[in-house]
């Protein structure tokens, strides 16, 4: 694969063999393509962290669990996996945007708060005491 070029010029082979050009692969378990343009990546990384963290329901409904544990199971279960293989992202404007969003609503539905219920994001993240935003982790990673 050629990064940001769509058609190779030149034939390149191994022996014999011709190596084939292509515009997208899977390559430990996340596409690269010829443009990395990583949007429906990330787009597929979100939607199986919300995934993950509807499979906690009864965990973010319960009042037996403190909301300190609550945040613990939300970074290392959810994050962990909306971030995988985010080292290899280049992020436009709109996909930070979206990694965002997704981070507020999962706060939101770990405290159980309804986006109707007037309660801004910067409340949300006093009240959990976080300094780091989502963002910042990708960030760290990339470097």
């Amino acid at each position: 694969m050629l990064f940001g070029r769509e058609e190779m010029a030149n034939e390149i082979k191994v022996g014999d063999q011709k190596v084939e050009n292509v515009k997208e692969f899977v390559y430990l378990g996340s596409p690269l393509t010829w443009d990395n343009d990583c949007t429906k990546e990330i787009k597929r990384r979100i939607a199986k962290a919300k995934g993950v963290i509807a499979g906690f329901n009864n965990i973010w409904k319960s009042k037996q669990i403190s909301r300190k544990t609550k945040l613990n199971i939300l970074k290392t279960c959810v994050f962990s996996t909306a971030l995988y293989a985010c080292e290899a992202w280049t992020l436009k404007k709109t996909d930070r945007d979206k990694i965002l969003a997704f981070e507020m609503y999962c706060y939101r539905r770990f405290l159980q708060i309804n986006w109707t219920q007037n309660v801004t994001n910067g409340e949300i993240r006093k009240g959990l005491n976080i300094k780091k935003d989502l963002m910042q982790a990708v960030m760290r990673r990339n470097f």
